[in-house]
């Protein structure tokens, strides 16, 4: 009995490892887009609050900051993921792309902010909705 139970969880466990490549890409970039959207949101939400008077720029500045910081880690962890097939390379190539977008434009808030350019800061707040809702889109792809 004892052995049939190892022997069935070797199986599941090898079965398990075994999956379609480009899903398990397309659902490591959703939850990727997914998290990135979350941080996008922050970093919008703390621009705008520092446009309608409710936090000043130092507090929002962290923010933003760590916001950069969180986008990083997850840019850096999709980005070592090796495509295994042309659609998933092509998944790989689109997720990657958003990602860096969501990373540049949150460095650019956050330069607009550290520089107290509230112009430049209400622009990438309309800049991060749509990219808010573009990473959304795309995190929703894999359900």
């Amino acid at each position: 009995m004892l052995r049939t139970l190892a022997l069935v969880a070797a199986v599941l466990a090898v079965l398990a490892g075994c999956g379609d490549p480009d899903q398990k890409m397309l659902t490591e970039g959703a939850r990727a887009a997914r998290d990135a959207a979350s941080e996008v949101g922050t970093a919008r939400l703390a621009a705008e609050s520092v446009l309608d008077h409710k936090l000043w720029n130092a507090p929002a500045t962290q923010v933003v900051s760590d916001a950069e910081k969180s986008i990083g880690k997850v840019a850096t962890t999709f980005d070592a993921l090796q495509p295994k097939t042309g659609r998933s390379r092509a998944t790989y190539d689109s997720y990657s792309k958003a990602l860096s977008t969501a990373e540049d434009e949150i460095t650019d808030l956050r330069i607009a902010l550290t520089n107290n350019d509230l112009g430049t800061v209400a622009d990438q707040v309309t800049q991060l909705q749509t990219l808010g809702q573009q990473l959304h889109r795309l995190g929703e792809q894999a359900k």
